[in-house]
C-alpha cells in the first residue's frame, strides 16, 4: 500500500514536470516569434523614417536642383556653370541637417564641392538609368541624388546632398510600441499557460497537432493583435508624413512667390507662374493640384485638378512680413491617391507580421516534434525514438527550415551588395552581367553538386553529404563577409552554393531512402515546405539586418545561422545515422552505365522530366523571377506587390502542398495526380487570354502553386516506384530529377524573355502555358500506368 501511494506521488511529479515543460516551451516559442516580429516592424518603421527623409529632401533639394536646371536651360554651361557656393549656402538654410553637397558630372567629376569630394558611383549610374532620383544608406548617412542635364542632349550631371541617417520617423513612440508588446505576449502567455494546465495529461501525451492548435492559436493571435496595433502606427505615421511633405511643397513655392513680390510686382501681373507649381505637383504626386488666388477668392493661375470637395492647404502671400494679404496658394489632396499611399504602408506592415507568423509556425512545429519524442519514451532498436513513419518529413523539415533560412538571408541585398563592389569604368550592360555573377555561381554550384549528391548519399549515405554541406555553407558564408572584390564574393557565393547543393539533396534523400512507400507523397511536401517557409523568412530578416547592420554582418549571421541547422540536425536527426529503411540501397555492382542506360530508357521517368518537371520549372520561374516583375511594372504596380503575390505562392506550397501530399498517398494514383498539377498550372497561364491584367496574373500564379503542390506532392513516389530507379539509386534518380528541376529554372527566363520579346507580355505568358499543356499532355500519353513496385 506504501509503494502504491509512493507510485502514484511519483506519478503525478512527472505529470506536473511534464506539463511545466510544455508550458515554459510553448512559452519560450511564444516569446521568440514575438521578438522577431517586433524587430522586423522596428526595421520596417526605420524604413519608413528613411523614405520620409528622403521624400522631404527631394521636395526642398528639388527646388534648388530646380534653380540650376533653369540656368542650364538659359544657356548656362554645366561645366561652367559660376554661383554654386550659394546654392550650397541656401541648402544648408532650408537643410539643418545637411552634412555635405556636391554638383558632379555624370562621370562622378566634381565640380563645386561643400564637404563631400568623390561622387557616390551607384548613385549616378541608377540616375543614368533614368531614374528621376536616387538614394543611398550607410551606418552613418543619407545620401540622395536629383539629376541634372543641358538641354538638347548636352553634359550631364546631378546635385548630391549628405544628411544624418535618420531614425524612427516623427511620431513613432518606440517604447509605447514595445510596451505594447510586452503586455500582448505577458498576456498570451499567460493565458497559455492556463489552459495547458487545464488540458488532462493525456491530451498532452497524445501526440498530433491537437497537443498544439491551444498554444499555436495563442501565440497567433497574440502576434494578430500585435500586427492590428502596428498597421495602425503605420497609417497615422505616414498620414502625417504626408501632410508634412505637402507642407514643406507649400512653404517654398510661398516663400519664391512672396520674393518675387518683395520685388513691387503685383500679384496679378506674374507671368509663367504655372512653370514651379507644375514642378512641384510633379514632385509630390500625392497632390491634386493647386492653385493662386487673388484676396479676394478671384483664381489667377491653376494646375492639376482642383476639387473644391477635398482637403486643402491655404498658404497666404505678403509683400512683406506681417503686411497686408495679396493672395493665397491654394494646395487640393489627391485624397484617393493619399488613401491608396497609406494603404500601401498598412499592406507593408500587415506582410511583415505574416513572415514573422510563418516562422513561428515553424518553430511551433518543430516543438511539436520534439514533444512526440519525448511522450513517447521508448526507443527503436539501435537507439532511434519512435517517430511516426507518416511524419518523417515533419522531423526534417526544421533543419531545412534553419537551413534555408541561413542562405536566404542576403538574397534581398545580395545584387545590391555585389554592385557596390563593382569597379568603376563599365558601361551599363556589362555591369548589369557582372552583378549577376555572384547569384549565377551560387546556382552553378549548387547544381554540380546536386546531380553529385545523388550517387553519394546511396552509396555512403545521407549524413556525409549533409555534414560536408553545412561546413562548406559556413566557409562560404565567412569568406562572403571577407570578400572586397567581385570576383572573390563570386567565388564565396560559389562555395556557398556548393554546400546548399549537398545538404538539399541530403535531406531529401533522407526522406527518400528512411521513409516509407505509403507516406512518400507527405513527408517529401512537408520538406520542401520547410525549404519555402526559410527562403520567405530568411530573406525578410536578412533585408532587414543589411538595412542595420550592413551587408558584412548579415553574412556572418548567416554562418551562425547554419550551425543552428547543424544543431537541429544533431537534435533531430542524428538518432537515424547509418540507419537503412525501406527503399533498398542498389548493391555496388549494379550502378553502372546499365543501370544509368536502363533509367533513362524507363518511358515513365523520361516522360516525367520532359513532361512535367522541366516545363513546369520553365513556366515557375519563367512567370515568377522574370515575367511577374515587368508585368507588374508595365500595369503601375509596385515591387511590394510582386513580392505579395510571391508570397502567396509561397504560402501555397508551405500549408496546401503537406495537406495535397496525405490525400496523394492515399489514393496511389500519381499518374492523375501530375496530369492534373499540369492541366491546373497550364490553365492559369493559358487563362490570360481572357482575363489578362493584375487580377489574371495574381490567379496564374495561385494556379500555379496549386500546379506544384498537386504535382509535386505526386513526382517523387511515382519516380521512386520505378524498377529502373530503385536499380540505379533512389537518391541518385532523385538528384537527376532535382538537375533537370534546376535546369527548367535555367531555362525559364531565357525562354520566356524570348518570347517577350517576339509576341509582347501577355502573349509570352500564354504560351508557356500551351507548352506546359503539350508537356503534360506528353507525360499523360508516353508515362505508363502501372501498379507501383514494393521496394526490393
Amino acid at each position: 500500500m506504501q509503494q502504491a501511494l509512493v507510485n502514484r506521488v511519483d506519478t503525478k511529479l512527472r505529470q506536473r514536470r511534464a506539463i511545466r515543460n510544455v508550458i515554459l516551451s510553448c512559452v519560450a516559442v511564444l516569446v521568440v516569434g514575438q521578438l522577431l516580429i517586433a524587430a522586423l516592424s522596428l526595421a520596417a518603421l526605420l524604413r519608413l523614417g528613411t523614405d520620409s527623409v528622403v521624400d522631404r529632401l527631394s521636395l526642398i533639394a528639388g527646388r534648388t536642383a530646380g534653380q540650376i536646371q533653369a540656368g542650364l536651360q538659359l544657356g548656362k554651361p554645366l561645366g561652367q556653370y559660376f554661383g554654386l557656393s550659394l546654392v550650397f549656402d541656401r541648402l544648408h538654410q532650408d537643410i539643418p541637417e545637411l552634412q555635405a553637397a556636391a554638383v558632379v558630372l555624370d562621370d562622378g567629376t566634381v565640380l563645386a564641392s561643400d564637404g563631400l569630394d568623390i561622387a557616390p558611383a551607384r548613385l549616378l549610374r541608377e540616375l543614368r538609368q533614368g531614374g528621376a532620383r536616387a538614394s543611398e544608406s550607410t551606418a552613418q548617412s543619407l545620401r540622395l541624388a536629383l539629376p541634372l542635364a543641358e538641354p538638347q542632349g548636352g553634359r550631364k550631371g546631378a546635385l548630391i546632398i549628405q544628411v544624418e541617417k535618420p531614425g524612427l520617423p516623427e511620431g513613432a513612440t518606440f517604447w509605447d510600441n514595445l510596451g505594447f508588446l510586452a503586455a500582448t505576449t505577458a498576456g498570451a502567455a499567460l493565458l497559455m499557460a492556463l489552459v495547458i494546465r487545464r488540458m488532462p495529461v493525456h491530451s498532452l501525451a497524445m501526440a498530433g497537432w491537437m497537443r498544439m492548435a491551444v498554444p499555436l492559436v495563442v501565440m497567433l493571435a497574440a502576434q494578430a493583435i500585435y500586427t492590428v496595433h502596428t498597421v495602425k502606427d503605420f497609417r497615422a505615421i505616414w498620414q502625417a508624413v504626408i501632410e508634412e511633405n505637402a507642407r514643406v511643397i507649400g512653404e517654398g513655392l510661398e516663400k519664391d512667390l512672396e520674393k518675387v513680390l518683395g520685388y513691387g510686382i503685383e500679384l496679378e501681373r506674374l507671368r509663367g507662374v504655372e512653370k514651379p507649381m507644375e514642378r512641384a505637383l510633379h514632385a509630390f504626386p500625392l497632390l491634386g493640384g493647386m492653385s493662386l488666388q487673388m484676396a479676394d477668392g478671384r483664381e489667377l493661375a491653376r494646375v492639376g485638378s482642383v476639387s473644391h470637395l477635398g482637403d486643402t492647404l491655404d498658404f497666404p502671400l505678403e509683400r512683406v512680413s506681417g503686411g497686408p494679404v495679396v493672395g493665397k496658394l491654394v494646395l487640393h489632396a489627391d485624397d484617393a491617391a493619399m488613401r491608396a499611399a497609406v494603404r500601401a504602408r498598412a499592406l507593408d506592415a500587415a506582410t511583415i507580421a505574416v513572415v514573422a507568423m510563418v516562422a513561428a509556425i515553424e518553430l511551433m512545429l518543430m516543438l511539436q516534434v520534439l514533444m512526440d519524442r519525448a511522450f513517447s519514451g521508448a526507443p527503436r532498436a539501435g537507439g532511434a525514438p519512435l517517430d511516426d513513419p507518416s511524419r518523417l518529413g515533419m522531423v526534417g523539415r526544421p533543419v531545412m527550415f534553419a537551413f534555408l533560412f541561413a542562405m536566404a538571408l542576403p538574397l534581398g541585398f545580395l545584387p545590391l551588395y555585389a554592385r557596390s563592389l563593382l569597379l568603376t569604368g563599365w558601361d551599363d550592360g556589362a555591369a548589369a552581367m557582372l552583378v549577376a555573377l555572384p547569384t549565377a555561381a551560387e546556382m552553378a554550384a549548387g547544381l554540380v553538386t546536386a546531380l553529385l549528391a545523388g550517387r553519394l548519399i546511396d552509396r555512403r549515405g545521407w549524413v556525409k553529404p549533409c555534414a560536408w554541406g553545412m561546413f562548406l555553407a559556413v566557409l562560404g558564408n565567412l569568406a562572403c563577409a571577407w570578400a572586397d572584390t567581385l570576383f572573390t564574393l563570386a567565388l564565396a557565393r560559389a562555395l556557398a552554393g556548393l554546400g546548399y547543393g549537398l545538404v538539399w539533396m541530403a535531406l531529401q534523400g533522407f526522406v527518400v531512402t528512411l521513409g516509407h512507400a505509403r507516406y512518400r507523397g507527405r513527408n517529401m511536401t512537408a520538406l520542401i515546405a520547410g525549404l519555402f517557409a526559410g527562403h520567405m523568412t530568411g530573406a525578410a530578416v536578412g533585408g532587414m539586418l543589411a538595412n542595420q547592420l550592413g551587408p558584412r554582418p548579415v553574412f556572418l549571421v548567416g554562418a551562425l545561422m547554419v550551425l543552428v541547422a547543424a544543431l537541429a540536425l544533431r537534435t533531430l536527426l542524428w538518432p537515424y545515422r547509418g540507419q537503412s529503411g525501406p527503399v533498398a540501397m542498389p548493391a555496388a555492382g549494379r550502378v553502372s552505365g546499365a543501370s544509368l542506360k536502363a533509367l533513362l530508357s524507363d518511358k515513365g521517368y523520361v516522360a516525367l522530366l520532359l513532361g512535367s518537371v522541366v516545363p513546369f520549372s520553365i513556366a515557375q520561374v519563367g512567370l515568377l523571377s522574370y515575367a511577374l516583375p515587368l508585368y507588374f511594372d508595365a500595369l503601375g504596380a509596385s515591387t511590394a506587390d510582386v513580392g505579395r503575390v510571391i508570397m502567396l505562392y509561397g504560402f501555397c506550397v508551405i500549408y496546401i502542398g503537406p495537406l495535397l501530399g496525405r490525400l496523394t498517398d492515399g489514393s496511389q494514383n500519381w499518374k492523375h495526380w501530375i496530369a492534373a498539377g499540369g492541366l491546373v498550372g497550364a490553365g492559369g497561364l493559358l487563362m490570360l487570354q481572357w482575363v489578362p491584367g493584375l487580377w489574371g496574373v495574381s490567379a496564374a500564379v495561385l494556379l500555379l502553386a496549386v500546379a506544384s503542390c498537386l504535382a509535386g506532392a505526386a513526382q517523387a513516389p511515382y519516380m521512386l516506384a520505378r524498377e529502373s530507379v530503385q536499380a540505379y539509386g533512389a537518391a541518385s534518380a532523385t538528384g537527376l530529377m532535382r538537375g533537370a528541376d534546376k535546369f527548367g529554372q535555367m531555362l525559364g527566363p531565357l525562354v520566356v524573355g524570348a518570347l517577350f520579346a517576339g509576341v509582347g507580355m501577355a502573349a509570352a505568358l500564354v504560351l508557356t502555358g500551351v507548352m506546359y499543356l503539350l508537356g503534360t499532355l506528353f507525360f499523360w500519353r508516353v508515362g505508363p500506368r502501372e501498379a507501383p513496385v514494393k521496394p526490393k
